[in-house]
């Protein structure tokens, strides 16, 4: 069996920027690194910030 140990090339389905639409309590994401981030959020109206958000701009509001 093969060790996966980069989620780029052959196996970027598998990284949790792969563009792929989530949708979560009525909130539709791009990717589930979005999701994430929301489900964090101590409240649902910050966690709206991650709607429609790209990974690059994911990081600047995720701290």
């Amino acid at each position: 069996m093969e060790k996966i140990d980069i989620f780029f090339g052959e196996y970027f389905f598998l990284n949790k920027w792969y563009p792929i639409g989530v949708e979560m309590d009525g909130l539709n994401f791009l990717n589930s690194e979005a999701a994430y981030q929301c489900m964090r959020c101590a409240n649902k109206e910050d966690g709206k910030r991650f709607v429609g958000l790209d990974p690059a701009r994911i990081r600047v509001y995720a701290d």
